[in-house]
């Protein structure tokens, strides 16, 4: 938050949840780019527009013949000129190199245009004295990133502390408004350290069975020094040490379009087969690793009883919470449900959908219910003047606690409903051949050590 200013970068899998992640981290001034295409858009577009986003044209709307080649130039370099310029002057963007939200277990093709834009960064700032931007790789790991209330693990790596351009002029020029771009040789060796640090902050598996084989490889792990893994963070950490320890190295792309090009000891390994075989099963049972570990199959009667002491409160709570937030929680469900978008972009209209509704409906729904208790006679001691604004504020107020109790009943629910179901799977045949797998699988994993 201190110092210079900050061009973070993330993988993209869960639309428009990936940048407002970061957003919320970052305390500094931000400056954005994102798709024209989304700009002039009903709905994000009329808020990116206000809040000065820098619109980008993609080679997909020159192919396709919406623009010339000249104008999109023309545009682009303007934009980026205006986003190297704010980080120079120290303040924060976010820029997803991989330009589309994607549902693979990898990093997709990496395009240069953020690192283009910090380098120009970094030499605007040496010419005007200021601090030097650095670029700061952000990890963004769901459990499931298209799935509803899922858990996210967001991870700020060692900043990339960006090198002079050999171009001596080239901040000067810069300054006199013309956007110039750096040198190839020292953009293409930033982007591919940029490449490696975000590798490494992925899955960077294959595919989704092979990252669940690593974590159900993690929690096992953990087993064997009398461990269990309790928090996201603790699965995503563990799974990774396992990729990592099967690959001899933390510092390179394995998979996708950007990997090394060497064999993946990782996911070739005799460990990881069986593993991928017993996740699966886990996951077409409606589990995950978490299931592995012994105490998974008793009943948490701890979560129970607190379910049970806070359900008064949840009857008190709940009408408010539909009322403040039900009606865009269900249009958002409506617009993602029903539309042409791929299924990592369907997050974002979940999302918009609160955020809109609660600039928009909620005030609306508010104020209304103030003037029908003031109308029912409540309250006629006081100037209505008063008591309206008054309400709209308690109502506010009552809405946002009443949908933080509520959040944390469903989290608690939630894991119940999971216990149940292991317990009730746990005394099936099937799940004796799953423990006698998890305890292969052990086994491997202490000769391994």
């Amino acid at each position: 938050n201190d110092g210079p200013g900050v061009l973070a970068v993330a993988w993209h899998t869960a639309g428009l949840i990936d940048p407002v992640l970061i957003v919320l981290k970052i305390n500094k001034p931000f400056v954005f780019a994102g798709r024209q295409d989304v700009l002039t858009g009903p709905i994000i577009g009329f808020w990116g527009r206000r809040m000065g986003v820098q619109p980008l044209l993609r080679q997909a709307e020159r192919m396709r013949g919406f623009v010339d080649d000249e104008v999109a130039t023309r545009v682009n370099n303007a934009s980026m000129l205006t986003v190297a310029s704010k980080l120079a002057h120290g303040q924060a963007s976010i820029l997803l190199p991989e330009g589309h939200s994607h549902s693979e277990s990898h990093i997709i093709r990496l395009r240069t245009g953020p690192v283009r834009s910090a380098l120009n960064a970094a030499a605007l700032a040496r010419e005007i004295g200021n601090d030097v931007p650095v670029i700061l790789p952000v990890g963004l790991t769901f459990r499931d990133p298209h799935a509803w209330f899922s858990e996210v693990l967001v991870e700020f790596a060692e900043p990339i502390h960006l090198p002079q351009l050999p171009d001596k002029n080239h901040g000067a020029k810069l300054l006199a408004g013309e956007w110039v771009e750096p040198d190839k040789e020292t953009t293409i060796t930033v982007r591919n350290e940029m490449r490696d640090r975000l590798g490494y902050l992925t899955p960077d598996a294959p595919d989704i069975d092979t990252w669940r084989a690593w974590l159900l490889l993690g929690h096992l792990d953990a087993g064997l020094t009398g461990k269990r893994l309790t928090t996201w963070q603790q699965e995503v950490l563990n799974g990774r040490a396992i990729r990592d320890k099967m690959r001899g190295s933390t510092n390179k792309v394995w998979q996708g379009p950007e990997a090394c090009g060497e064999e993946d000891l990782a996911a070739t390994s005799e460990l990881t087969e069986p593993a991928r075989k017993a996740a699966k099963t886990l996951h077409e049972m409606g589990l995950d690793a978490r299931a592995s570990h012994p105490d998974s199959t008793k009943i948490n009667w701890k979560n129970i009883v607190l379910a049970l002491v806070l359900t008064p409160l949840i009857v008190l709570a709940l009408p408010f919470t539909i009322v403040g937030n039900g009606i865009q929680s269900l249009f958002g469900l409506l617009l993602a449900k029903f539309n042409g978008e791929a299924v990592d972009k369907r997050t974002t209209f979940h999302m918009m959908s609160i955020v809109l509704g609660t600039v928009f409906i909620r005030p609306l729904i508010h104020f209304s219910t103030a003037l029908v208790l003031l109308r029912m006679g409540f309250f006629l001691e006081y100037s209505a003047y008063i008591m309206a604004p008054t309400l709209v504020i308690f109502l506010w107020i009552i809405t946002d606690v009443s949908a933080f109790v509520c959040r944390g009943f469903l989290r608690i629910t939630i894991d119940i409903r999971r216990n149940i179901r292991t317990y009730s799977l746990s005394h099936t045949k099937s799940w004796d051949s799953l423990r006698v797998e998890f305890d292969n699988l052990s086994e491997m994993l202490g000769a391994l050590k």
